[in-house]
């Protein structure tokens, strides 16, 4: 996959545009191949399925923070969700059918392709995967959507296309038909330079992140066809499956981005320079990069979450903010970058041997229209593109700087083996199997070098089911953040109400005290943290007004107007029920 399955991909035409790739220095001329060679030679046919994974295999999720409680705006800046003035022209996903347009033509074909049933079976199983997968992006958005399994042809006369939605629990029942169909024909796993592409696990593993969503309390089940037991059911098969594969969580937690293909990786998106590289740049302090900023900066809701190396949570008792930084867990040195913090994790804080600095020496308003207004430190020239103070490490490219930020190679893991242990641990509680839902927050706990205590249980208090469910919302919130999964979790949850009620994220102010001497570059914050005063800040523009009618997206005007059996969902006006 490393090779074969990574950006740098062969372009060629069909009836329509394909992508493929093989070795880089292995390319053929393939600018005339017609539609039945595509299905006479497998190495062909490989490149047409190429195509969908770099159309729908999912990437660094930059920018995603900025959309939910995780981060801020480099500003005082307030999304039209957060305000509560977005409608329903606001969010377009609808170009997920012209992959599903390819798939399905792909399925129409492969059955009858001149190659070996073996060869057949994997590359049928993976389209069948990756049409679950584009249906559950619209369905998970929208609620039910027009169901088509089949390639519609080219025509005039576009009536013939326009399709009825189907109610969501039609879909839903489509989405883990095609699951099913695709965990019987994938290989157990796949090896060399298939590397990557959809096997046995992720098939099972992504069954069991539907059926936790479709369970919750957003879509309440859907009637029967996403229960709570067949959600734990799917995720404990998933689980039991990759055990026997090797799979685990992996440690220390720091690495699971930098070791490559360790074993906590399930599903992945491969890069590697030069072939297949990405910008990082809005992600990284700009004294070391370029061209943007601003994304993904953790917020003070965020940092708070962690809890302490004795599993206490922040807000067990009262804390100075001057110590955020002491006695964590481990997560938090591995995701929160703060003022001083001993952890170099960019290419040109070591270059320059220096610790990001992000205090000011002077601050005339603590609420400027554009964040905090005084004088910057000297010793870290960023004028501090960060709302909060804060910085994201996870998933960095620790290897490039400013000359080389548009080459970003970390790979991309979509599905990590904790996802897995904590779906299958969130299905149990919420079956009344609270034992295990626990079993798997000290494992979880106990990898983030959280200390067992006295009585083994890391911190954790909660015994009964409802307590049981919000350690996981606050665990998930952590262990997966920044990495694309929060505003799901936020809406299968329900939990606009929370947003609302912070009124606004937060950060914090770092400030010099009168007559301290600024620190040098790489000063011990274990040592001169009381040189500092901080203050907690807001970051928003206005504070948050998200509306429970967002839980399930409004169809674009553009969708409607292409096709009037499309109706409207009754939560934006019309009459048609999504949660169905």
């Amino acid at each position: 996959m490393k090779t074969k399955l990574n950006i740098a991909i062969l372009i060629f035409s069909v009836p329509f545009l394909l992508m493929g790739c093989n070795k880089v220095l292995d390319k053929t001329n393939l600018s005339a191949v017609g539609p039945d060679q595509v299905w006479s030679d497998v190495n062909v046919a490989t490149a047409y399925l190429n195509q969908i994974y770099a159309a729908l295999m999912p990437g660094n999720t930059s920018g995603s923070g900025n959309d939910t409680d995780e981060g801020v705006a480099y500003q005082k800046q307030t999304n039209s969700w957060f305000r509560g003035t977005a409608t329903f022209d606001s969010r377009n996903s609808f170009g997920a059918y012209s992959n599903i347009r390819t798939i399905n033509i792909l399925l129409a074909n492969i059955d009858k392709a001149a190659f070996s049933q073996a060869d057949r079976d994997k590359i049928k199983g993976q389209a069948l995967f990756w049409r679950a997968w584009a249906y559950h992006s619209l369905v998970s958005n929208y609620g039910g959507v027009p169901l088509i399994l089949d390639a519609q042809m080219p025509t005039t006369d576009l009536t013939t296309l326009q399709k009825p939605r189907n109610k969501t629990s039609e879909c839903v029942t489509q989405i883990l038909k095609d699951l099913d169909a695709a965990t019987a024909l994938l290989p157990d796993a796949f090896t060399d330079n298939d590397l990557g592409r959809v096997d046995k696990g992720i098939a099972m593993a992504f069954k069991g992140r539907v059926l936790l969503f479709y369970a919750s309390p957003l879509f309440n089940g859907l009637g029967g066809i996403a229960t709570w037991q067949k959600a734990y059911d799917a995720n404990k098969a998933a689980k039991d499956f990759l055990d026997t594969r090797g799979k685990g969580l992996y440690s220390p937690y720091s690495r699971i981005w930098d070791d490559k293909l360790n074993k906590e990786v399930v599903m992945v998106r491969r890069y590697n320079y030069p072939q297949a590289v990405y910008f990082q740049g809005g992600l990284m302090p700009l004294n070391w990069s370029k061209d943007d900023v601003g994304y993904d900066r953790p917020s003070l809701e965020l940092a708070n979450a962690f809890p302490m190396k004795d599993g206490s949570t922040w807000e067990s008792q009262s804390r100075s903010y001057d110590t955020l930084f002491m006695n964590r867990d481990d997560r938090f040195y591995a995701n929160i970058y703060y003022n001083g913090s001993p952890n170099q994790y960019l290419k040109g804080m070591r270059d320059d041997k220096t610790y990001l600095w992000t205090y000011f020496t002077s601050i005339t308003n603590y609420n400027g229209n554009t964040g905090l207004e005084g004088v910057h430190n000297s010793v870290t020239q960023d004028p501090l593109w960060s709302n909060s103070s804060f910085y994201r490490i996870k998933a960095i490219d620790k290897t490039v700087d400013k000359g080389t930020v548009y080459n970003a190679a970390v790979d991309w893991i979509e599905i990590r083996y904790a996802e897995v242990l904590m779906n299958y641990g969130e299905c149990a509680n919420e079956t009344g199997n609270t034992g295990t839902a626990l079993d798997v927050l000290k494992l979880i706990r106990a990898r983030a070098g959280v200390l067992p205590g006295a009585t083994g249980n890391y911190g954790i208090t909660a015994q009964l089911q409802a307590d049981i469910r919000s350690v996981y919302q606050k665990e998930r919130f952590i262990e997966f953040c920044f990495e694309g999964k929060r505003l799901n979790d936020l809406r299968r949850w329900k939990m606009f109400g929370y947003l609302r009620s912070l009124p606004q994220r937060h950060g914090i102010a770092v400030l010099l005290k009168p007559g301290q001497s600024d620190v040098s570059p790489m000063s011990d914050i274990n040592v001169v943290w009381n040189k500092f005063t901080t203050t907690v800040i807001p970051t928003d523009a206005v504070d948050i007004a998200i509306k429970d009618q967002y839980y399930i997206y409004g169809i674009p005007k553009s969708i409607l107007d292409r096709n009037p059996l499309f109706k409207q969902n009754n939560n934006w006006g019309g009459d048609f029920d999504p949660l169905q």
